[in-house]
């Protein structure tokens, strides 16, 4: 079983299912990886991206699936999670999961195609300075703190309108699992999913990104 005790922070591969392997087996952790349908950068709007971690993060999601580490990006969300119940597969969790964050688009996508307006980040940022910033980053470095979106200027983010909204489905079928198989493995995963953020340009620390986090 791999551990996550020393594991610094955060590349992922696909891999074939394994032969024999028991994939209801008790908290083994998985990376996960669902994308929105044709790649529409929906969660480019931040109340939405705040709606779909809240679910992913609610104790309703978390009496099923142990979620260690996560991050989502304007099109897909990243996680690295474990199942705790073994009368539940991964599938069925995920499709629950899917189901409910498609409510969470449909009630998002009426208030946004009724007021014609899309909640981009910040473009207004305030920097702090002196002890302050200083105590801030160290919180970040530590993983002891997330930045909120308001509160983040992000880069290169996708500038979307109203109509993407329009389109009933959320999640393309089906999803992408890999089965973490030792602790090289889940160092890769782990900083997989720290990176991504970098990688698309969107922050130059990964600690910056507002939509990431650590709960190993």
């Amino acid at each position: 079983m791999p551990q996550f005790e020393n594991v610094p922070y955060p590349c992922r591969y696909n891999t074939l299912r394994l032969l024999g392997y028991d994939y209801n087996a008790i908290d083994h952790p998985y990376a996960i990886t669902l994308v929105t349908e044709f790649r529409r950068p929906l969660f480019a709007d931040t109340q939405l991206a705040k709606a779909i971690l809240a679910s992913l993060l609610s104790d309703e999601t978390l009496a099923h699936l142990n979620v260690h580490a996560f991050t989502l990006l304007p099109d897909h969300l990243h996680f690295l999670a474990g199942i705790q119940n073994p009368d539940l597969s991964l599938s069925r969790l995920i499709g629950s999961f899917k189901s409910y964050t498609t409510q969470l688009y449909w009630k998002r996508s009426r208030q946004i195609l009724a007021c014609q307006d899309v909640s981009p980040p910040s473009t207004c940022i305030t920097k702090s300075d002196g002890k302050e910033a200083r105590d801030l980053i160290g919180a970040l470095v530590d993983r002891r703190a997330t930045l909120r979106p308001e509160v983040v200027a992000l880069k290169n983010w996708p500038s979307v309108t109203p109509q993407i909204f329009l389109r009933k489905c959320l999640w393309q079928s089906g999803f992408f699992d890999h089965v973490i198989r030792n602790d090289a493995d889940l160092h890769e995963n782990l900083k997989y999913i720290a990176m991504n953020p970098v990688h698309a340009g969107y922050v130059t620390k990964s600690y910056f990104y507002p939509y990431t986090g650590f709960r190993y």
